[in-house]
């Protein structure tokens, strides 16, 4: 048997549909302006790092290659050399887009290795060069192992802070400077003599740590807005189907 649904006289569905019509309208609008909030919230961090790097003050710093302040680590472990142990795994997933927040990790163990893994020291700079422009890059606070996709580099802690130089390749300035290369049938990378040759522009020890300390501010607001924005957002999408509900048990 076909369900059966309540149908008011004609002139009723009429004024319903008018109510639902502006309401469903107003709840659009009110989505759409959340949108663009959170498009404006996911902006800043991004505009801060040109404003430092791009700035008339970081003009006058000076100029340094990035193999000046950070060296590329080479250590492997192989399959075919028979590893033994156990290690924590950190692939691109694992890291945040844009911010180089560790969301993830996996437990490995060597032995059972199907393909060699980049190793990574705490405090080394793990820089994900398979399409640079998501922006993982960050510090590692444990030794483990990376994917083949990830440059791991030492940095000289006596020019620069890991935490200045990690921000450097998440900034719009150095997706300009850097010769990102696009291969027919390959994704976006950078290799590692074209980030090397990447010049960043280097203050001192005092200024890098403001810099620092204000990103870091920046990004707890960033989260922040970020955060009540969904919720706003996630409200606005439960208006609609309440507002259909109302319409269709006589509410409205």
């Amino acid at each position: 048997m076909a369900e059966k649904i309540p149908l008011p006289p004609l002139a009723e569905q009429k004024r319903i549909a008018a109510i639902l019509t502006e309401r469903l309208t107003t709840v659009e609008r009110a989505r759409k302006a959340s949108e663009t909030r959170l498009e404006a919230a996911r902006a800043l961090p991004a505009a801060y790092l040109r404003e430092v790097f791009e700035s008339e003050e970081a003009m006058g710093w000076s100029t340094h290659k990035l193999r000046d302040v950070m060296q590329l680590r080479r250590n492997i472990v192989h399959p075919k050399n028979n590893p033994f142990g156990n290690s924590i795994f950190v692939g691109l997933e694992n890291i945040e887009s844009g911010t180089g927040r560790r969301i993830g990790s996996e437990p490995v163990k060597k032995e059972e290795l199907t393909g060699r893994k980049p190793i990574f020291f705490s405090g080394d700079v793990v820089y994900g060069y398979l399409r640079p422009y998501l922006n993982k890059v960050w510090i590692a606070d444990f030794d483990g192992l990376c994917s083949v996709d990830q440059y791991v580099y030492k940095v000289d802690n006596g020019l620069v802070l890991s935490e200045f130089v990690a921000w450097y390749p998440r900034s719009p300035v150095y997706h300009e400077r850097a010769p990102i290369g696009v291969t027919p049938g390959q994704l976006p990378r950078i290799r590692i003599e074209e980030v090397e040759a990447t010049e960043i522009n280097l203050p001192s020890m005092e200024k890098q740590k403001q810099v620092i300390a204000e990103i870091q501010k920046i990004q707890e607001q960033h989260c922040q807005i970020k955060s009540n924005i969904g919720a706003e957002l996630y409200a606005i999408e439960c208006m609609a189907p309440a507002l259909l509900r109302q319409a269709f048990s006589g509410a409205l």
